[in-house]
Formats: structure tokens, sequence, C-alpha cells
């Protein structure tokens, strides 16, 4: 029944041959990787605008607004500029690590372990957020819309991010096929707002404003510090740019160019989208409001609050709030496959390289849900508080693939690698002071955290790898020793009495072992109901009559486990561990709640020897019919 519930809800099993089918093109990919860079459009100059709120006083100019606003477009400028340079270099990665890691990857090859293991940390964190915070950003965008969603916010993160789970959990391609029309309504409403308020600005010139350089000088209040701190706020607009590198092998062949076209697809979109928002604010004198994003404010100054400009504006309000929710999409894809990168490195569990019965790697999928829902639940799907995280997250990977690609330059020195080299320098340079700006201006709303976090995670993927190699050590065969050898060796099989379980236990061991005695423990009240429980196995023992040694022991302490322990260690004293073989009876009743009516001997022996001992056990079955 599970089996077929599982199969109804996931779909049929797929075969490895059929990894292509599930693989993706440039036009899913955008529905897959891109959701949470191009959501992030949808608060970027929001959030630059509101750093520069405290500029903007009550009853000032329409004039003055607009210069003050020629900051934020300048921002936005920089910003567009800074996204292709990440193209450079995410590309060069992309090429260089075909197999996916982005960031960990190049960090980990080209600078150093910390450096590679701290970017993972850091795009775990990230990960992690987008999918609290995007799911609760879309349910929050909803709730007004439908009441009952609001009222029940938690309820609806959660539902929301099982749905994305199990959507995922049924293939990249499935996933695809659901995300697409969010994301391409989202892309074509955004151009279409674009277009109209180019025309509506053309159409009245006299009620556009558009800012000077000397206006924007007298802007009084406007300090180095408070434009850096703009531009760090602005640059939330490239989360996610980092997910295509790490999923270079869910593309189709040619992967690698596949994902380079798409990567490239995604800065120019992004930055055209980011440029129109940020445009249309400035020239329509749009400044942050905390009830209504720009984006809403956008639509309603374009196209109205009436008739046909307002379905238009509800459908853009719509298309934001699903680009939201679905940006969780994104993390689903790229931090599954940085997790199986760092497991084929030995950082991270071996299973988090399994993929399930639909090509994915469903563990780390599952994986991600469980952290995501213990974050959310915790701020009760309030998660603004961790937002500041997402900042130095982000752009510490970014140096950190900038810093990487600057270093593989400068050594290889292949073609042009001075340009490149100063491409990725400047990189460094602008992602570096965004990460130590958000890191500054943010410290005390949660930003500390990554100081916190990173360095004790670091340290968790240096001890799973230190586990690993020291398997890798003890598992090691030395080929000096001979195969076969004739040391002596005993096998052991505890028996509670004689019956039909034991006696089964004792024809497997003198079938297959030799040198085979049984052990028993008695227990009793007193040395008298000891003695005639040892007359009464050791009479039934005479009875069946096996050829082999039978050793009685008193427990004077009713304790039947810890005395056959006693007697293990006794006889590690004589033989190797790996001369002793343990067989112990076991009987399997049919009913679960039979097995708490019985003793757990067997189950407490076994669990000692296997965490203790280097000792074979063999565990013999009996079914009982009822």
């Amino acid at each position: 029944m599970l089996s077929t519930f599982k199969r109804w809800l996931l779909g049929r099993p797929l075969k490895t041959r059929e990894h292509q089918h599930v693989k993706i093109g440039i036009l899913r990919g955008m529905a897959v990787m891109t959701p949470d860079a191009l959501s992030s459009v949808a608060y970027a100059t929001d959030q630059m605008e509101y750093v520069l709120a405290a500029l903007i006083a009550v009853g000032v100019s329409r004039q003055y607004v607009t210069n003050v606003l020629g900051f934020s477009m300048l921002g936005t400028l920089i910003i567009a500029g800074l996204a292709f340079l990440l193209y450079f270099a995410y590309r060069n990665i992309i090429r260089h690590y075909p197999l996916g890691g982005g960031a960990y990857a190049i960090g980990l090859h080209d600078l150093g372990r910390w450096w590679g293991l701290s970017a993972a940390s850091t795009l775990i964190v990230g990960y992690t957020l987008t999918v609290a915070v995007s799911v609760a950003a879309g349910v929050d965008a909803i709730g007004p819309v439908i009441p009952f969603v609001g009222h029940h916010k938690l309820w609806f993160n959660i539902l929301v991010t099982i749905v994305i789970m199990v959507v995922n959990l049924r293939g990249t391609n499935e996933s695809a096929s659901v995300f697409v029309p969010f994301t391409y309504i989202f892309i074509g409403s955004i151009f279409v707002m674009g277009v109209a308020g180019v025309i509506e600005a053309l159409r009245h010139p006299a009620a556009v404003h558009v800012p000077s350089i000397a206006g924007m000088h007298a802007v009084q209040g406007m300090t180095l510090f408070l434009f850096l701190k703009m531009f760090a706020s602005g640059c939330s607009a490239l989360t996610g740019v980092e997910a295509v590198s790490n999923s270079v092998p869910v593309f189709r062949e040619p992967s690698v160019k596949r994902a380079q076209r798409l990567l490239l697809l995604l800065v120019s979109t992004l930055s055209l989208l980011f440029l129109i928002v940020s445009g249309l604010a400035m020239l329509h004198g749009l400044t942050y409001n905390p009830e209504v994003p720009l984006i809403n404010q956008e639509a309603m100054a374009v196209f109205g609050t009436h008739g046909v400009g307002y379905v238009a504006t509800v459908i853009i309000s719509f298309a934001t709030m699903a680009i939201l929710a679905i940006a969780a999409n994104t993390a689903f894809s790229g931090c599954p496959a940085l997790w199986s990168s760092m497991a084929r490195d030995g950082y991270m569990p071996r299973w988090m390289m399994h993929k399930g019965d639909r090509l994915v790697y469903s563990n780390g999928i599952v994986f991600l849900t469980f952290m995501s829902l213990l974050l959310t639940i915790a701020f009760r799907g309030q998660v603004s508080k961790l937002i500041p995280l997402y900042g130095v997250s982000v752009f510490y990977t970014f140096t950190v693939s900038q810093l990487g690609m600057l270093v593989r330059q400068l050594r290889e020195r292949g073609p042009n690698w001075l340009p490149a080299s100063i491409g990725n320098a400047f990189g460094v340079l602008l992602t570096g002071l965004a990460c130590v700006t958000f890191l500054v201006t943010r410290f005390l709303d949660g930003a500390w955290l990554v100081l916190v976090c990173i360095p004790l995670m670091v340290l968790m993927f240096i001890k799973v790898q230190e586990h690993y190699e020291q398997i890798r050590r003890d598992l090691r065969y030395d080929f000096s020793v001979p195969f076969c050898t004739e040391e002596p060796g005993i096998t052991i099989v505890p028996i509670a009495s004689v019956n039909k379980a034991s006696v089964n236990a004792l024809r497997y061991a003198v079938t297959n072992f030799k040198n085979v005695i049984a052990v028993t423990v008695v227990t009793g009240d007193s040395e008298e109901a000891m003695e005639r429980a040892t007359r009464k196995i050791e009479a039934d023992w005479e009875k069946l009559n096996p050829g082999i040694r039978l050793i009685v022991i008193h427990s004077q302490y009713r304790s039947v486990a810890r005395r056959l322990q006693r007697f293990v260690d006794f006889e590690l004293e004589k033989y190797k561990p790996e001369n002793i073989t343990i067989v112990i009876p076991q009987f399997i009743t049919r009913r679960w709640w039979h097995k708490l009516l019985h003793n757990k001997t067997g189950g407490i022996l076994l669990a000692w020897l296997v965490l203790n001992k280097s000792i074979k056990v063999v565990t013999v079955p009996f079914r009982l019919s009822k």
C-alpha cells in the first residue's frame, strides 16, 4: 500500500539509463534555477529606497525626490555591471567544474579547504533561508487577498513548502513543467509594464522628472557610507545567480554550453528587469512604502486602478506573489546538487549522493525541507530578522568565486588572462565591499550569526571528512598478511534453555563452524533455585546430546546480558577478536506488540558486541507460528 501511494505521488521509478529524459534545457532551466534571482527584483529596489527614505522629508519638491532616487538608479547600474562580472566568473567556473559545486568547488581546489568549505557553508545558509523566506514572502503577499490564508500563515507556509518538495521529488522535468508558466508570466508582466511606462512617459513628458548631476550633488545627508549601505541592500538582486553553476549536471548535453547560455540569459533578464523597476520608480517619483511594494505602486501608476488597467495591475501583483513563492524551487535544485558534490569529496554523508526513484537527489531534497521547516516553525513564518544573513552569505560566496578565478587566471596565464584577471580583481573588490558593508551595517540585525554559524559548519564538514579518512585507513588491507590462516578459533552459542530456537541456532553453528560451545546463564532468587535450574538445563542437554560442550554460568546479580559480556571478555584473552564468532538464537513474534512481552537479552548482547567488539556476530531467526 505504501509503495502504491509513493508511486501515485511521485510517479513510476526511472531506470538509470533514462537519465537523459529527466535532464532539462534552457527554456525549462529558467523555471527551475532562476526564480530566486528573478524574484529579488520584486524587493531589491525597495531595499535601496528604504535606505534612502531618511533623505526624503515630507513636503519636499518632486524634483528633489527624483534627485534622491537618482542614487538608487546609479546603484542599479553598478549592480547590473556587477551581475555581468559575475557572469564571466561563473561562466569560467562552469567550464572548469562541469560536475557542479560553484563557489565551493573553486574555493576548494584553487584557494584551499577553508575557502571552499566556508563558501559551501554560506551557500547552505542562503539556500535554507531562500526556502523559508521565499515561501513566507509569497504567503504574506497572498494573505491580504485571501483572508483565510492570512489567518493561518504558518500552516500555509508548511503546506506550500511540502508541495514544492513533492514537485521536486517527482523530478527536474516535472518541477520545470509546473513552474514554467509562473516564471515567464512574471518576466513578461515586468517587460510589458516597462514598455507601457516608456510610452506613458513619451505621452506625458511634463509629468516625468529626470535627476541631474547638480541636483544629486545638492542632496544633503548623502554620504559615502549611506551610498554603500544602499548599494549593499540593492545587491540582494543578485541572490540566486550562483545556482546555475551548482547544478550543471542537470542540463542536457552539451551541459556546459547550456548552463553557460542559461547563465547569460539569466543575468541579462535580471539586469533588464531590475533597470525597469528602478527606472520606473525614479521617473514617477515613487518612494518606499512598507504597505505597498514598489512593483504594485508602479503597476498602479502605469496602468491605473480602473477597468483594464486594474486587471493588468492585479495580474502583475499575482505574478509577483507567485515568483516570490516559487523562488524556493531554486534552492531545491541547487542545494541538493551542492551537497552531492560535497559528499563526493567526503565532506557530507554519502547518502547525499543517492538519487531516488525519479533520478533526483531525493535525500537532499527531503533534508532541505526538514531544515527550512524547522526555521519556519521556530520563527512562525516571520523570518525577516534573518534576512541580513542573505547579503553576507551570498556576497561571501561571490567573493570566493571571483577570488578563486583570479588566482586560477594568474596561475595558468592562458589566452586573454590579463583582461580576465582585471575583471576578476574588480569583481573581488565590489563583492567584497558589499559583503563587508552588509556585515557592518546589519551586524546587530542578525548578520553576526554568520561569524558563529560558518566556522561551526566548517568544523563539522572537516570532522565528517576525517571520519571517512579514518574508515579508509582502518579498512585498508595489508596484502603482506596471508589470506588463509590456521589460527584457532571458537564459536559461542548463548542459549536461555533447550528449545526450538536455540536448537536451530546450534544446528547452524555446528554445520558451519568448528570448536562450538554453548553458554547459558542461570539466575534465581536463591542458591537452591539456581541449582534446580542448572539441573534442569543439564538434564535437557543430555537428552539432546548435541556432542558439544555446555557451560553453565551462575549470575549472583541476576543479570544475564552482563554475565555473557564478561564471558566474551574472558574468551578475548585467549583468542583474537576475528577468531571468535557469536551465534545468537532469536525468535520472531508475529505481532508487533508481542515484542513488548519478552526480554531483550539477545538484542542487548548483539548491540554491545556490534558497538564495542570486533567480533563476528550471527543471528539465527526462528519465526513463531502465532
